[in-house]
């Protein structure tokens, strides 16, 4: 229940019965008792507290709401198709995907951002494997 092994308890309560007087043993044990039950009644009462915050703040339909929220976002990405997005690698290797590149650069063509996508994702993967075998130092 406590991580205590039977051996580890024995020991414990042996050095209990050493350094402690027998017949200070039942009020020790009667403060640890109360201790105990006050602890769980103030648990209880921080609990229904909280619960109470929480239907009071309607916590439950805000959650709700994030969750239908995010659904929605999962959805449009899903829909968006292969040419519309982009796949970018940052400086630690890791792949994103990004949605109309082109808008963000309108600057340059479709063979130029293309170009330069993949010249950054090249030289970021070089970054995070030499990060990598460099011990993540840097």
């Amino acid at each position: 229940m406590f991580g205590f092994s039977l051996a580890e308890l024995f020991l414990v309560l042996l050095a209990i019965l050493i350094f402690i007087k027998p017949q200070d043993l039942p009020e020790i044990a009667r403060f640890v008792g109360k201790a105990i039950y006050h602890g769980k009644k103030l648990y209880q009462k921080l609990k229904n507290s909280l619960t109470d915050l929480e239907k009071e703040f309607e916590l439950d339909s805000l959650r709700h709401e994030v969750n239908q929220a995010i659904a929605s976002e999962k959805l449009k990405h899903e829909d968006v198709e292969e040419e519309d997005s982009t796949i970018i690698v940052d400086m630690f290797g890791n792949e994103h995907r990004v949605n109309n590149i082109k808008e963000i650069r309108s600057d340059l063509d479709k063979e130029k951002i293309k170009k330069e996508v993949e010249e950054g994702n090249a030289l970021n993967k070089s970054k995070a494997i030499q990060k990598n075998e460099d011990g993540g130092n840097s």
